[in-house]
């Protein structure tokens, strides 16, 4: 290899990682630089757009965050590929939910985590009313967080709001009380709680 090969070799390599980093970056970043240019142009429609894209992306992220938080099938069962959406003020108050479907046979159990939803203050009131409480059902600790069970035949469901910011919703048809108590208890509620 000659010298001249070389040293194009090097400032290749060089050149490399600046490649890297501009592929990179974060698409939040750049919407929201790319805000700022506007704003300083006074193109105040197109900053208002990318601002509200960059908050859109955001909260794509922290859906996906909380997609990660359902918790795989438990033995004999399936499950889909589970979902996140980011709901408006207009529908049921907005707000952020993640989703999945657990099958087995004719057993259905759906879990649902909501947070940032103006509805969560109704949840939080009946958690700490014990009047509105006991209409919902029974009061349980689940994973050291309070749940409220409400169970008869063969479905039901159970509510648990964690740290006042997220509501995770189980509700099993043809169920036992005791498999949908099982997947309540295989959410890792303290990691929920520690999200962002």
């Amino acid at each position: 290899m000659s010298a001249k090969h070389l040293s194009m070799l090097v400032c290749l390599v060089m050149l490399i990682p600046s490649f890297v980093q501009g592929e990179e970056k974060d698409p939040v970043i750049q919407t929201i630089e790319k805000a700022l240019d506007e704003y300083k142009k006074n193109d105040f429609s197109n900053a208002a757009s990318s601002l509200d894209y960059a908050s859109q992306l955001i909260r794509q992220k922290k859906g996906e965050a909380l997609s990660r938080m359902l918790p795989e099938p438990l033995t004999g069962w399936t499950a889909d590929e589970g979902k996140s959406q980011v709901t408006t003020a207009s529908l049921f108050g907005g707000g952020l939910t993640a989703e999945k479907t657990y099958t087995k046979e004719t057993s259905v159990i759906n879990i649902s985590i909501v947070t940032d939803s103006p509805l969560m203050q109704s949840m939080v009131m009946i958690f700490s009313n014990p009047i509105f409480a006991a209409s919902a059902g029974q009061f349980e600790l689940i994973n050291g967080y309070k749940g409220i069970v409400n169970f008869k035949n063969n479905g039901g469901d159970i509510n648990i709001v964690i740290n006042n910011r997220f509501l995770v919703t189980l509700k099993g048809q043809n169920v036992s009380r005791e498999e949908l108590m099982e997947y309540a208890k295989s959410i890792d509620l303290k990691s929920i709680a520690a999200l962002p």
